[in-house]
């Protein structure tokens, strides 16, 4: 009989990241995670004693590079077409909120009947400065400000326009994954082509009376 296969503490972790947010705490089983890796369930028990403290460790760490979706930004010249920049943003940006809205309520489900553990844990330190979320945002932030130095954007304050766009990102997912405010859902592709067309041409005219 040959050696029983060994998996890495991230790996593990990973993959029973993925099942429980997937599946919900009762819902999984360490069989179902182990099935992941390819290993018995046993060899999960080397990385974690339990099922709940696998939950714990797996849904309390979230890789950093993962917490960086408009990373990217940080490479692309202010010259760059600003419409191509907001659409690549957008499809980075969006996986990475439903996913990390996944792992909250997986966490929430959870974590909200189970007695000791304290407060809902965050994907990330809240305590360390600057956050991923505000690393995020002054990413796209700076990409603005070169887009206006390069007289690609028209912008007063690309803080807040940085601001604004992320949020109608967040809005996005919230309206259709969290209030559910759509009957059918809408395609990612059709919302971003309306708010693009937002974002090149505008919506008030110079003659609009109230």
């Amino acid at each position: 009989m040959g050696r029983p296969a060994k998996v890495r503490r991230d790996q593990v972790l990973s993959a029973a990241r993925e099942a429980f947010v997937r599946g919900g705490y009762e819902g999984t089983t360490l069989a179902d995670i182990s099935a992941r890796l390819g290993v018995s369930p046993a060899a999960l028990l080397r990385h974690a004693p339990t099922k709940q403290a696998l939950f714990t460790a797996a849904m309390d760490e979230t890789p950093g590079p993962e917490m960086l979706p408009l990373a990217f930004l940080a490479q692309v010249p202010g010259t760059a077409d600003p419409a191509a920049v907001l659409r690549q943003v957008a499809n980075a940006f969006v996986p990475f909120i439903q996913a990390k809205l996944h792992e909250s309520l997986a966490r929430w489900v959870h974590f909200k009947r189970v007695p000791g553990l304290g407060r809902l844990p965050l994907p990330f330190d809240p305590a360390s400065h600057p956050t991923p979320p505000q690393r995020n945002l002054k990413l796209l932030e700076d990409y603005l400000r070169r887009a206006r130095r390069a007289g690609r954007v028209r912008l007063r304050n690309p803080r807040a326009a940085a601001v604004a766009f992320a949020a109608s990102l967040h809005s996005f997912v919230m309206l259709q994954e969290v209030v559910q405010a759509l009957e059918d859902p809408l395609p990612l592709e059709e919302y971003l082509d309306t708010l693009i067309d937002v974002w090149k041409r505008g919506v008030i005219g110079k003659g609009t009376t109230p």
